[in-house]
This record gives structure tokens, sequence and C-alpha cells, in this order.
């Protein structure tokens, strides 16, 4: 298949952490930017699909599923592919991350003492119940914010319909492309939010919070990926296709989390967290031991940096480069984060608790004990083969200590 390239049209789109419902196609996609067929989500009368024994409640909202996050898995759960996020094998390796996680139940040995993993700490906690996905365990709310845990579904950073700004009672224009994929919208229409993701306006009757910030972003992953060339191990989101985030992407975060933007307490996001310096440090690091990189060559999909920008040409320029940032471009939530869910606590890109990546957790053994494909952890990649068996933390890409 050719490349697909996704994109987010600056001012009328929020992010993810999302981030990032694949979809299949462009114009024939089911969701095509915008609200899809109305009964593929819903069943208007308790029909033969989705029967509700006589006398009993029918599901909220019709749905095809007893919940927001079971409908919508009832098409997004499968063998990895572009748009399923969760898997059996953890072999989604689209740039949010596989659900996979949530039941990543294994025991690690920790100084002779076993230590069982907690996969709660390895997601955002979506309530399926139709999918054994249960409200997280270890916090009430959101971290660094209020949103309730108890509530929290696909359709808290996604509306499933799709609506721009409100919807079409503030008087928008037709949709009629995706916002995903780059298209240019006919005169007189617009593209769809970026992956269906809610907008400035958007808000759920049972959220408390709505969504206050908005973003710029391009995806430019694709269905079926050719080898990187710098890294026959890499399988997916990888320096010559992968995300390009935009500016305001921390800010999107933050409408859940607002503890962690422009905090002096904590580690710089947002889009005033320049990286400065660390900008010269990301282009120069290779490995562990190893300074002798260039710009031109420096990106690490592992540690994606923001553009101060929602220009969608310069985004979509972006998506095929594998050039590092520049002094001026920011440091995001993303950065460090997935938006679904990890292989690590606390859902980041690598292991951030232990010396050595490559003998960190989940090893080898337990990726085997709980059915992963191998090297699922790191998106297909061997840490000792890529990095080197010394590896430590990527933390290093901007900070340069090891």
């Amino acid at each position: 298949m050719s490349n697909i390239k996704w994109v987010m049209v600056p001012g009328i789109a929020a992010l993810a952490a999302i981030l990032t419902l694949g979809l299949a196609g462009t114009a024939t996609a089911l969701h095509s930017g915008g609200v899809a067929h109305c009964d593929a989500c819903h069943s208007m009368h308790n029909s033969p699909d989705n029967p509700v024994a006589p006398g009993a409640t029918p599901n909220n909202l019709l749905l095809k599923g007893s919940d927001a996050s079971s409908t919508c898995l009832n098409c997004h759960k499968g063998s990895a592919g572009s748009y399923h996020i969760l898997t059996t094998t953890g072999g989604s390796f689209s740039p949010g991350g596989d659900f996979f996680w949530l039941s990543a139940n294994y025991t690690n040995v920790v100084r002779n003492n076993p230590v069982a993993s907690d996969p709660d700490q390895f997601a955002h906690n979506v309530i399926a119940s139709d999918y054994g996905l249960t409200v997280d365990a270890n916090n009430a709310a959101a971290p660094g914010g209020t949103y309730p845990s108890s509530i929290l579904s696909c359709a808290s950073c996604h509306d499933p319909h799709g609506q721009v700004n409100g919807g079409t009672a503030n008087g928008m224009d037709p949709i009629s492309v995706s916002g995903s994929y780059g298209a240019i919208p006919a005169a007189g229409t617009i593209a769809g939010n970026y992956r269906l993701l809610g907008d400035s306006e958007y808000g759920l009757a049972d959220a408390p919070i709505a969504v206050t910030k908005s973003y710029g972003e391009t995806d430019g992953s694709t269905i079926t990926k050719a080898a990187d060339p710098n890294d026959p191990n890499s399988v997916d989101e990888y320096a010559v296709a992968h995300p390009a985030y935009g500016k305001g992407m921390s800010e999107w975060c933050a409408s859940c989390h607002s503890d962690y933007i422009n905090n002096s307490q904590k580690h710089p996001a947002g889009n005033g967290e320049f990286l400065n310096g660390q900008a010269a440090n990301y282009n120069s690091y290779v490995a562990t031991g190893d300074f002798t990189g260039s710009q031109a060559n420096a990106y690490s999909a592992l540690v994606p940096f923001e553009l101060q920008t929602t220009d969608k040409v310069a985004l979509l320029a972006a998506v095929s480069s594998t050039a590092g940032p520049d002094s001026s471009d920011n440091v995001m939530c993303l950065t460090c984060h997935r938006a679904h869910a990890s292989a690590f606590n606390n859902i980041t890109r690598w292991n951030t608790e232990d010396e050595l990546m490559a003998e960190g957790f989940p090893t080898a053994a337990n990726l085997v004990t709980i059915g992963a494909v191998a090297n699922a952890d790191y998106y297909g990649r061997d840490i000792a083969t890529t990095y080197g068996e010394y590896q430590r933390s990527l933390c290093n890409k901007c900070h340069t200590k090891d």
C-alpha cells in the first residue's frame, strides 16, 4: 500500500495521547473524519445483532457494546494493524500504543524478591467491560487533575461523532475529508478533527471537564512499512515515517492533567518549554558513550519532540524527516509518554526504572509469559542490537549524562 499521511488542520482539532485511532483509508473509512453510519455503533431497535432480553434495560444510548469503549473495541480490537489498539500479542505498534499492556501480568525477581507487575500503571485505563478492561485501581482521578477514573473511556478523548467546534448546531461547514491524512477539503467544506479527537468545545454529559485546548499534529505512519534502513529491527513508527507533533500537544493533555504543565516543580512541557541547548544534545546523541550524531539524522521515534507550528504544510513535510530538533522546538508530554498504553510504568516510551535498558523489565522471558511478540516493548527493536548492551535511559537523548 502507499503511504498514508495523517494531519490535523490547525485550529479545529485537539489531541490525544493520545493519540491515535488509526483508520484504514480516507473518504471510504468508516468515520471519514466525521460521524460514521449510525448503525455501526448503535442498534436502534435492539435488533438480532445486539439482542437484549425481553424486559431488560437496553444498552446505554443503544450502543452495540455494554459501554462506550466496548463499542469502540468491537472494531478496534484485533490482530496488529493500523487501527487495532487492543491486540492479544502487543503487536500493534501505532504511536499511541496497544491496550494489550493492561493485561501484562508477570512476576519480576528484583534483588531475589518476587515483584508482580502492575498493569494499571501501563495505560490510560479505559473501561470496556465487554473486553475485561476495568477502572484504574491506583488513581481515583487523572494524575495532576480531577477527571474521574470511573468514567474514563475512549470517548473521553475521542469524539465518536466527529463534530468540529461544537457541531452543526453552530453552523459548521460539512466535513468532506478526515483530518488525519493531510487531504485538503474542498471549498465550502472542512476536514474533521485529527483522529476524531475532541476539540475546544467537546465535552460529555457525564464528564465534569471539557477539553479546552487545541493542537496541531500530523502522523506519517503507514498501513504497511518497509524496513527502516537505519534500524532493521524497527517495525513501526520509525525515523522515516513517524508522527510530526505540532504546537499545543501538552496543552491538550493538560485538559485533564493540568498540574503537569507550566509547573516549575515538574519536568517542563508545553509551548513555552523550548529545548534550547538540549536540542544540541539531542542531535549529537546516538547511544550511551556515542555523541557523534548530527542533526540531519538525529530523530528518534522513541523520543519525539514538538515543532512550534500548526502549519499543515510544514507538519506534512516533517513526517518523513530524519532531522532532529532546533533550539526553538519543544519538549512535550508525548516526548516521554504514550497516549494509550506502553510496556512500562507511567505509560513511558522506555523503561525509566532500570539502569540498563537491555536488562530492564519486561524481560524477554516476561514477554513470552504474557504472549507478546518479541521486543514488543520497544516496537520490534532489540535494544542491545539497536543501541548496545550497556545502553542507559533515553532521558540522555536530551540530557547526555551517560
